[in-house]
C-alpha cells in the first residue's frame, strides 16, 4: 500500500508526519524502513528505565476510533487505560477457565484492548475469528468449547435473524458481553438460545467513564 502514500510524502514531511513502512524496500527519503531497523536491533532487552513509562498518563499506543468526538482518527490511549483493560473480563464475571470468542476488528479498542488484553488479564483462552459469520457461529462455539462471546452493535441481531436450525441450544455459551444490544434482540436472543447471561457495557475510546449493566 506504500504506493498510495508515496505521492504525498513531501506534504507529509512538511506537516511533520513520519511514515513507517514494513516490508522489502527500497524506499525513498522520507519513509522509515522498519525491517532494516528490526534486523539490526539486538535481541537483548534494554534496561528497565529505558522502556518503563515516566508517567502512566503518557501515550502507550494510538488506536482507531470511529469518531465519537469528531471524525474517525487515531486516538491516544495511555499506559493506565491499557492496564485497566486487563480487568475488563473479570469485571463482567469471566475467569481463566473461560474460552472467549472474538470476531471484532483488532484495530478497534473493543477487539484489541478489551478483547485480547482482557483475555491476557484473566489468563483465558481466546478464540479469534477472522470475520464474524452468523451461520458458523454456533458450530464454532461447539467446536472450540466457547463459554464467553464479545459482541458489538448488531451481531446478536444477526444471530437471531438466522433461520432456526437443530441444536441451537446445544452449546456451552454462558455469557455475552458488549455494547449496542437492543432490548428486543436481548429478549429474543435469550428465549431462542438459552439462559445466557448478558452484560451490556458502554465506554468511549476517548472517554474516562465506562458503564456496566449488571442487573440485566
Amino acid at each position: 500500500l506504500f504506493a498510495a502514500v508515496e505521492p504525498i510524502l513531501p506534504s507529509l514531511r512538511e506537516a511533520g508526519v513520519l511514515v513507517w513502512v514494513l516490508g522489502a524496500g527500497p524506499y525513498p527519503p522520507g519513509a522509515v524502513a522498519l525491517q532494516e531497523l528490526l534486523d539490526a536491533a539486538s535481541d537483548e532487552l534494554e534496561p528497565e528505565d529505558v522502556w518503563q513509562p515516566q508517567d502512566m498518563s503518557d501515550t502507550s499506543l494510538y488506536i482507531f476510533t470511529s469518531g465519537t468526538t469528531g471524525l474517525p482518527k487515531a486516538a491516544r490511549v495511555s499506559h493506565l487505560k491499557s492496564i485497566m483493560c486487563l480487568g475488563f473480563y473479570e469485571l463482567v464475571g469471566a475467569s481463566g477457565r473461560d474460552v472467549v470468542y472474538l470476531a471484532l476488528p483488532l484495530y478497534h479498542m473493543a477487539g484489541s484492548l478489551l478483547g485480547i488484553v482482557g483475555c491476557i488479564g484473566i489468563g483465558a483462552t481466546c478464540v479469534l475469528k477472522e470475520k464474524f459469520s452468523a451461520s458458523q457461529f454456533w458450530d464454532d462455539c461447539r467446536a472450540e468449547g466457547v463459554t464467553v462471546f464479545q459482541y458489538i452493535g448488531e451481531l446478536c441481531r444477526y444471530l437471531v435473524n438466522q433461520p432456526q436450525r437443530p441444536g441451537e441450544r446445544e452449546h456451552g455459551l454462558r455469557l455475552a458481553v458488549g455494547s449496542g444490544l437492543r432490548p428486543d434482540v436481548w429478549q429474543s436472543f435469550r428465549q431462542r438460545f438459552g439462559d445466557i447471561r448478558i452484560v451490556e457495557t458502554y465506554g468511549m475510546t476517548e472517554g474516562n467513564v465506562t458503564l456496566f449493566n449488571y442487573t440485566g
